[in-house]
């Protein structure tokens, strides 16, 4: 992974530890009482929100009492909800971003989670996790990411017991992605190798897992991103106040030409169920 581009899109994005709490500030809650409710309207980074974690959980068999994984986890949004449905099960709240891994932390903290849900900052190519030590590993749209895609499965593969699942969202490539799309996306919002979905079918091959369903989101991605388009531009003025003049607008002009691609249909995106052994 390109860890300083990366880190550096990631250190400008709209949705952070600090707009969240300003925004409850804002709305007149006292911050040393928040409950984990709370944080739900503002903290659910990923396309679908609330709805598409609880799927997501569904559809890997989380349980109570699991022991989970959830790579590339940012502020912690999903691990948190998941967590207050799921008291007996232990979190693991994986980044490369040293900033949300902070974030998340405050968070957890903030809501009485910080026992339940261990943040660890590091490279999901490499990860620092025993061998089979976890029953369930997810990821939201993330792997997009990720270069080197074969080995973040690998190192989920590997730190899944037998019988464990992984489940994942992720951009894939449409038949009429072109070069120069693949060179917009990775240079304004550092999306690279994108995967058709044959090609992550030949990967989970490779790397010992087995495709338990793969379901097709990209019509549901259309109408989700089109609307979080509408709600970055919205939120400039917030984001102007967090991070200084101009990040905004570098995120945006990036954000604006991925959506645009999405709902050309030249991306799509999936759902992945994946079982080791």
């Amino acid at each position: 992974m390109s860890i300083q581009g990366s880190n550096a899109l990631y250190d400008r994005h709209p949705i952070n530890a600090e707009q969240i709490l300003g925004t409850l500030r804002e709305a007149g809650k006292d911050l040393a009482h928040l409950v984990p409710a709370d944080l739900r309207p503002h903290d659910q980074d990923h396309y679908g929100g609330e709805a598409a974690v609880l799927a997501l959980a569904e559809a890997v068999g989380l349980k109570d009492g699991d022991r989970v994984i959830d790579i590339c986890a940012g502020v912690g949004g999903p691990s948190r909800l998941l967590a207050e449905r799921f008291p007996a099960a232990r979190f693991i709240a994986f980044d490369l971003n040293g900033g949300r891994c902070r974030g998340a932390q405050r968070l957890n903290r903030l809501v009485g989670l910080q026992d339940a849900i261990h943040v660890v900052q590091g490279d999901a190519q490499s990860t620092p996790f025993a061998d089979e030590c976890l029953d369930v590993a997810m990821s939201q749209e993330a792997f997009l990411h990720i270069p080197d895609k074969l080995a973040v499965l690998s190192e989920a593969a590997r730190m899944l017991r037998i019988g464990g699942q992984l489940g994942f969202t992720d951009l894939v490539a449409g038949p009429g992605l072109t070069a120069q799309d693949r060179e917009a996306l990775e240079t304004g919002m550092e999306m690279r190798t994108l995967q058709s979905v044959d090609g992550y079918r030949a990967m989970f091959r490779t790397a010992d897992l087995t495709l338990v369903r793969h379901d097709d989101l990209g019509s549901v991605w259309v109408e989700i991103l089109t609307e979080r388009l509408e709600m970055y531009r919205a939120m400039n003025a917030a984001t102007r106040q967090t991070l200084g003049d101009g990040v905004h607008e570098r995120y945006m002009d990036a954000y604006e030409t991925f959506v645009g691609l999405v709902q050309a249909g030249r991306l799509g995106g999936g759902r992945f169920i994946l079982r080791k052994g």
